[in-house]
């Protein structure tokens, strides 16, 4: 059985990767092909399908799935996730008039993720950690999303160059401390990248809450009349509720912890 860790990132394209190279050095993609799923996709097909080119058929998941003795609806989850952020990636760039560029080693969602977990890795009370750890935090969490072979010393410093920009973070020799702990994006690329990571969380949210029925992800709508002058001093202490809710919660323990993310979005019909 073969059953590494899921995180929010992960596609489905790194899971058959990792499921492949788990299996053994000797395991090619025509020998994965052939012996592992037992003939059922081509060796180009499954080449396609790791380099993020394709989509897998349901049934080629499901075989996957029984191979790695892991529940399907886990594996599901992450394809229908997948999709869904293409189509949404696809249209959202079609919509603004951005190409992507080509050979980009990371996804913009992935991007936002990575700043989150780089403001979250510092301590509340300003006080200063070692960039050495923090660096090296930052290295874990690019290896959680699939892109441990991407340079990640490279990755780690376009983070830490954004959060700079931001103002977020506050850089003293050998030493880092968080200056705020709320990512606002300026830049159109920022916003781009926020915009991802948005519907990410959403549509994980909403994926795992409607298939898994998992009981750790909150899904909710409200619905209010509110006074058009009144709009602006509801989000006013909307946030200022969120912020002291982020610090009565939010730990600095190492373990039993999970990282979770928050997405509030809110917008007049």
């Amino acid at each position: 059985m073969i059953t590494p860790k899921m995180t929010t990132f992960k596609k489905l394209r790194d899971i058959f990767y990792e499921t492949r190279v788990l299996m053994g050095r000797g395991f090619t993609l025509q020998r994965f092909a052939t012996e592992a799923m037992d003939g059922t996709v081509d060796p180009v097909m499954l080449s396609y399908i790791e380099k993020g080119k394709r989509f897998p058929p349901e049934a080629l998941v499901h075989r996957l799935a029984q191979l790695r003795g892991q529940d399907v609806n886990e594996l599901l989850v992450l394809l229908w996730q997948d999709r869904i952020l293409h189509a949404f990636s696809r249209e959202f760039r079609r919509i603004i008039k951005v190409n992507k560029e080509k050979g980009e080693g990371i996804e913009e969602a992935e991007i936002a993720f990575l700043v989150s977990r780089a403001i979250t890795a510092l301590p509340n009370d300003d006080s200063w950690v070692t960039q050495k750890k923090w660096r090296s935090d930052l290295q874990e969490a690019v290896q959680e999303i699939g892109k441990g072979k991407a340079q990640p010393l490279v990755l780690v410093d376009t983070v830490v160059d954004i959060l700079q920009k931001q103002g977020l973070i506050e850089l003293q020799k050998e030493k880092v401390r968080s200056i705020s702990h709320h990512y606002v994006p300026v830049a159109p690329e920022e916003r781009r990248s926020l915009s991802m990571e948005f519907c990410s969380i959403f549509t994980k949210g909403l994926l795992e809450k409607v298939v898994r029925k998992d009981q750790n992800t909150y899904l909710r709508n409200h619905y209010l009349n509110i006074p058009r002058e009144q709009i602006e001093n509801f989000y006013r202490s909307l946030d200022q509720r969120v912020r002291m809710l982020a610090r009565e919660y939010a730990t600095e323990e190492k373990t039993g912890k999970k990282f979770v993310n928050v997405l509030i979005t809110s917008t007049p019909f």
